[in-house]
């Protein structure tokens, strides 16, 4: 935890106005568009509706929810993303830093958790608590790193591997490594549909033009840096 805290200047930044932070310019442009058609297939109606963002991080993600109409819950165990997000995100949206809090607040229609599965080692039992908090006919959308993006940009100033690990790292802010795991859409296939649940949308964004003029990455954009899928029961 103590990792995510030091990188709250980089998660925990926040949209003023229609300016988007370069932080976070990849997840707003590339994967949110993505993520919000999968939740619209899903929902045509978001009003009304209980959302909760697994991971939430600076709270941008709940705040694009808040807007949609949904009524938001964001959760992160980073005491210094959670106090971010609650500065970020409007007072009507609810952040906690406690999963056994979130559990009391009842079922959610939708849980969105964006960028955040890759950096779990025991997924399927996080898996487990996110579904016992849907409702029936709740759904579970997530963005997650697409692995032929990493294979390409392995051994990059961002993403390396140590061979006597084994370990795939990512590194945003230097001296600051974090593993992951570097899953297949064929890995979170397995593990929903264990659990009865169906998959109902997948894709996998890709870098445009206007994007890439705007920004510039420092990693190699040939292939979709995200992996979008989304599972309903």
């Amino acid at each position: 935890m103590s990792q995510w805290n030091k990188l709250t200047d980089i998660f925990g930044c926040n949209t003023h106005g229609d300016v988007i932070p370069e932080c976070a310019a990849d997840n707003i442009c590339i994967a949110w568009p993505s993520v919000i058609e999968g939740i619209k297939k899903q929902f045509p109606c978001q009003s009304g509706l209980n959302a909760l963002d697994f991971g939430c991080g600076g709270g941008l993600f709940c705040k694009k929810l808040y807007k949609m109409g949904f009524n938001v819950t964001g959760y992160d165990n980073s005491e210094e993303l959670a106090k971010k997000a609650q500065e970020n995100t409007p007072t009507d949206v609810t952040i906690s830093g406690s999963l056994t809090e979130i559990e009391q607040m009842g079922k959610y229609d939708l849980i969105t958790s964006i960028m955040v599965f890759q950096f779990i080692d025991d997924i399927s039992s996080t898996i487990d608590d996110i579904i016992s908090l849907l409702k029936p006919g709740g759904m579970v959308i997530y963005a997650v790193f697409n692995p032929k993006f990493i294979r390409d940009n392995l051994n990059s100033d961002v993403f390396t591997k140590v061979p006597e690990n084994g370990k795939v790292y990512m590194e945003l802010k230097k001296g600051i490594k974090i593993p992951f795991n570097n899953r297949k859409d064929s890995d979170y296939r397995y593990i929903f549909e264990k659990k009865n649940y169906k998959e109902v949308y997948i894709d996998y964004p890709k870098f445009t033009e206007e994007f890439l003029k705007k920004y510039n990455m420092p990693f190699s954009t040939k292939y979709s840096e995200y992996l979008i899928q989304a599972f309903w029961k």
